[in-house]
């Protein structure tokens, strides 16, 4: 008999049952009763819809299972990590007509509904006979079930047929690339047709392979065909494809599982991925076809390389008369050497790096060191050049607002603020080329001005040049005088007497 879940309550009958953060009954799995097959086949593909079906242990587990002296029904059992997934799978089961029980093992309680919002659990289990394999605990009554067979997904998605989408469109929107099979009588005809096509159609890519029964098999045989797969068809194209008898069009669900244009599987097969081995091909054609499978997945030639190759009629190649070959000599290359140059940047480079300040305004940069910070003082390197002075910044130069600006494109050049080296090289390339390897700079100094070059020597911290002062070695040794050392303190002599039993004795405060 079943008994609704109180607020609070935390002991259970049925084993696995647990609260969740909203106060639910909530189990560790939970399993779909349906009266028929296509009534679980409609909760798959309202189940499929919105979460991905894994077999297994830990996921899916489809199976027909029979009450003694009762009908056969077909039972959905799944793993519940969480209550919202609980909710889900409860309201697609009841769209579907279905009904779930939660629970663990062998033991399972109905979910919760209006009447009972925390859930229900029950005042006693039943005992369980040696071949019961499920017992689900309802409102109206105690069904112990007996599984008598698996259903696995893949032979259930196999089996299942095509449904036409009349009112839908032929072509899904936004669909790209497409599946072609082609009869092996017309597929001559139809890979130059194609062929011809791609001359027209620059963006058109089309792939094709020969896939042949094997010649072992004892089930149905599907004849010989040519598969063609096709990118960026144009609509005209797709129109003429779909409505030629010997040709059916397949859409790609997954890069191995494609259905028939204007068709649809009951089941959402995104959602079917781990039931479907990746290493064949899957292709669910209307029926009376079927589904083709091609194990192993073919591999695609370029349809180039396979259409009939033309050439000159009566063109001899067994060793007969040469034809018109021509011998050509190629002729002894010219070196091609491309100047570089310095043009204006179409994008501003948003920092400079280093500064050439003229001789005229050294004396305000002597005069701007007594203002700059202590880590552009310590960070900061200089070049003295015939030219000027180079002032060089680690990362962004800053407090320098006079001189000509530089920017760094590359490790060890210089280009002026706003220009770029063109053609565009590459920059390590270009330094070592241009020797500015090991500590040496190579300075861009303007368009019309050849470039030259700073030796690593010649550079030097600013720090080093402020310290190089020559007063600095000029200093006059200051001699010291030692101050009279203080009197020792005097000797400090502790002496004991005895106190007495009662030392405080006849004392007054």
């Amino acid at each position: 008999m079943l008994e609704r879940v109180g607020a609070g309550q935390t002991r259970f009958t049925i084993p696995g049952l647990t609260l969740d953060g909203r106060g639910v009954a909530s189990g560790r799995q939970m399993v779909v009763r349906f009266t028929s097959l296509d009534r679980m086949i409609a909760f798959l593909r309202l189940w499929s819809g919105e979460q991905a079906l894994e077999p297994g242990e830990s996921g899916l587990r489809l199976v027909q299972a029979r009450v003694a002296g009762g009908p056969r029904d077909a039972l959905a059992i799944s793993s519940l990590p969480s209550a919202t997934m609980g909710d889900a799978m409860a309201r697609a089961a009841r769209i579907a007509g279905g009904q779930c029980f939660v629970g663990a093992g062998k033991h399972f309680v109905q979910y919760r509904d209006p009447r009972a919002p925390l859930g229900y659990d029950v005042t006693r289990l039943d005992a369980v006979s040696e071949g019961v394999s499920l017992v689900l605990y309802g409102i109206d009554q105690t069904r112990a079930y007996t599984i008598e067979a698996e259903i696995p997904l893949d032979k259930l998605l196999l089996n299942l047929e095509l449904q036409r989408e009349p009112r839908l469109p032929a072509v899904e929107p936004g669909q790209d690339t497409f599946f072609l099979t082609v009869r092996r009588g017309l597929g001559p005809v139809v890979l130059e047709y194609l062929n011809r096509t791609l001359a027209k159609h620059p963006s058109l890519r089309a792939s094709a392979a020969l896939c042949e029964p094997p010649g072992d098999s004892t089930f149905k045989r599907e004849p010989a065909f040519w598969l063609v797969r096709l990118s960026d068809v144009p609509p005209r194209l797709l129109g003429l494809l779909t409505r030629t008898p010997g040709l059916t069009l397949f859409a790609p669900i997954l890069d191995h599982v494609a259905v028939a244009v204007g068709h649809r599987h009951p089941l959402h097969l995104g959602a079917c991925r781990h039931a479907l081995p990746e290493d064949r091909m899957f292709l669910f054609a209307p029926p009376p076809r079927g589904v083709i499978v091609i194990d192993p997945t073919p591999p695609l030639a370029p349809l180039g390389d396979l259409v009939r190759i033309g050439g000159r009629a009566g063109a001899r190649l067994d060793g007969g008369a040469a034809r018109d070959i021509a011998v050509m000599r190629p002729a002894a290359p010219e070196p091609l050497v491309i100047p570089l140059r310095i043009e204006a940047a179409p994008a501003q480079v948003a920092h400079a790096s280093a500064a050439l300040v003229p001789w005229e305004r050294v004396g305000w940069l002597r005069s701007l060191c007594y203002a700059l910070p202590a880590t552009a003082l310590r960070g900061y390197r200089v070049a003295v050049l015939e030219r000027g002075v180079l002032v060089m910044a680690p990362d962004v130069l800053t407090g320098v607002p006079f001189g000509q600006l530089l920017h760094a494109p590359g490790p060890g050049l210089l280009v002026p603020l706003g220009y770029e080296i063109r053609p565009r090289v590459s920059p390590l390339e270009l330094a070592a080329g241009a020797g500015a390897t090991g500590g040496a700079l190579v300075v861009f100094s303007g368009p019309d001005t050849p470039p030259f070059r700073i030796p690593a020597e010649a550079v030097e911290s600013l720090q080093a040049s402020a310290l190089a002062d020559p007063r600095l070695g000029r200093l006059v040794v200051e001699p010291s005088v030692a101050p009279p050392l203080p009197p020792p303190p005097p000797d400090v002599e502790i002496e004991n007497h005895p106190l007495g039993p009662m030392p405080l004795w006849g004392m007054k405060g």
